[in-house]
């Protein structure tokens, strides 16, 4: 009883939208396309913000199960990550997805964080989005070959994939990993490279992974530098799986001087299995990362690296996830944020470009047709 008097006493004191309209002196009505902020609702800037600084004073808090019985939509967003741990092991993640909430809060939205427990269900995305009450799905690296988001985005539920899935009728938001993977090993080809190795930083059934790779395969043909298999080996979004990766390449005996790791994390790991075999970076051994993430900068040499802006990636993918919702797809856009090569100590473009044996003399090819800075010691993204 005593628990139920008090429940009653809460609710019965809970600010409602009644009691801000008669304080601010306006109709319910206005209140409600105040706070819920409904397009195409022409009101005054002062009517405005008199209510929402009478909502402030009052203290109130909007009822999402009402709302939801009004608008039908929950206000929440569900972002979905490939594996449970990629926040806490791939440094782009965690700095996209402050920007994602970012986005979604300035629209007043809520972004809640899971992962598909069962990927071999092809009613996983559905059945998540049903129990969470979810408005609309972002989806983040997604695998090729993905039933249950196969079937998620053809029952015309708004998803939106981070990368790709490969579907032709996907609303997809992405960067242009094969051009700017491509940037990367022409840089470190126009410095004398030939035998340059290339760690994915995932299996390649990850369609953004793949196209990474694809850029590096792209370079090498247009400097009629054959493949290796020997050279490439598959990352797994760590940075032990790229320490492990470079041991495997340093193992093989294909003898290379540079590598162009799949993202910064395994860059690192790289670096480490380079110098546990005696090499010296960068006199002996060229490295350069991708994505230019907080650490880059501040590595030992300080990384060389494709810039690609993750938090401003993250509040456009944001922006589109609500918009999706709201009605209006997206299609599929490749390049939303400018990606830069940013040139530092580690890919040694400040050292005499190198000449390997058998190739004569050192080979340039140019200066890269995307933007290159050099020297950025300070990591910014904005």
């Amino acid at each position: 009883m005593l628990i139920a008097s008090a429940f009653h006493e809460i609710m019965t004191q809970r600010v409602t939208t009644y009691d801000i309209a008669r304080e601010a002196g306006v109709s319910r009505t206005t209140v409600s396309h105040i706070l819920n902020n409904h397009p195409g609702i022409t009101i005054s800037p002062k009517t405005r913000e008199r209510v929402l600084a009478t909502a402030r004073r009052l203290g109130y808090v909007p009822n999402s199960a009402a709302q939801m019985l009004v608008t039908g939509r929950s206000q929440t967003i569900g972002l979905i990550l490939s594996r449970p741990d990629l926040v806490a092991i791939d440094a782009f993640v965690p700095t996209a997805i402050f920007g994602l909430n970012e986005a979604c809060r300035a629209h007043g939205y809520r972004l809640l964080i899971e992962a598909i427990r069962d990927p071999e269900s092809e009613d996983s995305y559905l059945d998540l989005a049903k129990s969470k009450r979810i408005d609309g799905l972002i989806v983040i690296n997604p695998r090729r070959g993905d039933r249950g988001l196969r079937k998620a985005i053809e029952s015309k539920f708004p998803v939106l994939i981070f990368g790709s899935s490969g579907h032709p009728h996907e609303n997809a938001i992405g960067t242009e990993d094969a051009q700017a993977s491509c940037l990367a090993a022409e840089h470190l080809l126009s410095l004398g490279h030939r035998r340059i190795a290339h760690i994915s930083y995932a299996p390649l059934v990850y369609l953004p992974a793949n196209r990474r790779f694809e850029g590096y395969r792209k370079a090498l043909k247009a400097a009629n530098v054959p493949f290796s298999k020997k050279l490439f080996a598959e990352g797994n979004f760590t940075c032990e799986s790229g320490y492990l990766a470079m041991r495997q390449i340093l193992a093989s005996g294909a003898e290379p001087t540079a590598v162009l790791a799949g993202n910064d994390t395994l860059a690192l790991g790289a670096m480490a299995a380079i110098r546990e075999a005696g090499f010296a970076i960068p006199q002996e051994f060229a490295v350069v990362g991708y994505d230019d993430i907080p650490s880059a900068a501040f590595a030992c040499p300080p990384l060389t690296t494709i810039r690609t802006h993750a938090l401003e990636q993250g509040k456009i993918v944001g922006e589109a996830a609500i918009a999706l919702v709201k009605g209006m797809e997206t299609g599929q856009r490749s390049a939303i944020v400018p990606l830069e090569l940013i040139v530092r100590e580690s890919c040694g473009a400040k050292m005499k470009p190198v000449t390997e044996s058998g190739s004569g003399k050192s080979n340039s090819l140019g200066r890269p047709r995307a933007k290159v800075r050099r020297g950025a010691r300070r990591n910014s993204i904005d």
